[in-house]
């Protein structure tokens, strides 16, 4: 981490450290008036309109950034004051076209979509059209672009659409968690919710591992996200904030796939359980193929469950790549073994926010990797 691919990513940390300083410094109160003029500071707008839309897209980010609307179960959020209204005409032939007597993009279409006027300038039907994209993939010139969206084009499962504000608008029957929507949307405007307030609670309310001790379950990616750090610093900052163990996810995947091979011989035909996005995906959009999906829990949830089963005291969290996660210990089946979810963005904000220095801490050791 500490390399941020966009600005937008970078504003993300800079709001998730400010309310985590906040939080452990018990003063949370005070964060949604405070942190807002501290982050964008001065007079001069840098990335809107003016200082004042930047404040108050700020805002915003705090409120998800401590937790998001209660009354909406998706993790995925829309800002609406952040949106930017992107123009959503779709393929649309654009001053490129040269009037070519070839015709490929006529070819093609096998809806007929594709008309030309007189001066053999061709002209998309929208009422015909159906976004198949092969007018464009076609044409010499690239003179067909696609104006859809960033966010409406990342997601797959077409969960986002626009409202009669003609801002984006997540339809929760149809997303499944993944937060491709939030990478892509270059005015950062839809966002995951994060529990970072909640782990913070956790590390604070265990006195130091004394009333239970909190363990900490990271993904195997963990191992390439902090590059200008040693893995053993990484898992020694963890502990520093106030974990007392941290496990490798990927012992979890051992047992998962152990006990999934009995259940394949068992079934004939089964789809993995590991990834809460996959899973949502095929009961949302292939509910007749439900039936296949693997009984077993996640990686993450067999580990925590492992981990609860040898301590009944403790308290997990998880620490990966996927805002799935976040949506996955709202699960029945999950909430009792993984008590929050952690980014890893979020455990950089975090780690900050301690001004704990990774790259100058001693080695640690990753317990019970696979």
């Amino acid at each position: 981490m500490r390399k941020f691919d966009t600005k937008v990513q970078y504003l993300k940390y800079k709001v998730l450290k400010e309310i985590a300083r906040y939080a452990f410094e018990n003063k949370l109160e005070r964060a949604p008036l405070e942190v807002p003029t501290k982050i964008i500071s001065g007079t001069e707008a840098t990335m809107r309109c003016c200082v004042y839309k930047e404040r108050a897209i700020v805002g915003e980010r705090i409120a998800l950034a401590m937790g998001g609307d209660n009354k909406n179960p998706n993790v995925i959020e829309v800002l609406n004051i952040a949106c930017d209204e992107c123009p959503i005409g779709g393929f649309e032939v654009t001053d490129a076209c040269r009037g070519c007597i070839a015709h490929r993009c006529e070819e093609v279409c096998k809806l007929g979509a594709i008309t030309f006027d007189k001066h053999q300038k061709a002209h998309i039907n929208k009422d015909k059209c159906v976004e198949c994209g092969r007018c464009a993939s076609v044409c010499p010139y690239g003179a067909i672009t696609n104006n859809s969206r960033p966010c409406e084009k990342a997601c797959k499962v077409k969960a986002i659409t626009m409202n009669e504000s003609k801002k984006a608008a997540i339809d929760n029957d149809k997303c499944i968690s993944c937060g491709a929507c939030v990478y892509q949307c270059p005015f950062g405007a839809i966002m995951d919710k994060s529990y970072i307030i909640d782990v913070i609670n956790l590390i604070k309310n265990s006195d130091n591992n004394k009333n239970y001790k909190l363990y900490a379950v990271v993904a195997p990616s963990i191992s390439s996200q902090f590059k200008y750090a040693e893995l053993g610093q990484v898992i020694r900052a963890i502990k520093t904030l106030g974990f007392y163990s941290v496990v490798e996810a990927a012992l979890g995947a051992d047992m998962v796939a152990f006990a999934e091979g009995r259940e394949l011989v068992e079934k004939g035909f089964l789809t993995s359980s590991c990834c809460p996005a996959f899973v949502d995906y095929v009961k949302k959009s292939f509910p007749d193929l439900s039936k296949h999906i693997s009984n077993n829990l996640s990686p993450m949830a067999t580990i925590a469950r492992y981990i609860k089963n040898l301590d009944t005291q403790s308290k997990v969290v998880f620490i990966g790549p996927c805002t799935a996660k976040k949506a996955e210990i709202k699960d029945e089946g999950v909430r009792s073994y993984v008590d929050s979810v952690l980014t890893f963005e979020e455990l950089q904000a975090l780690i900050d926010s301690r001004d704990i220095d990774i790259s100058s801490l001693p080695l640690d050791v990753l317990d019970n990797a696979s």
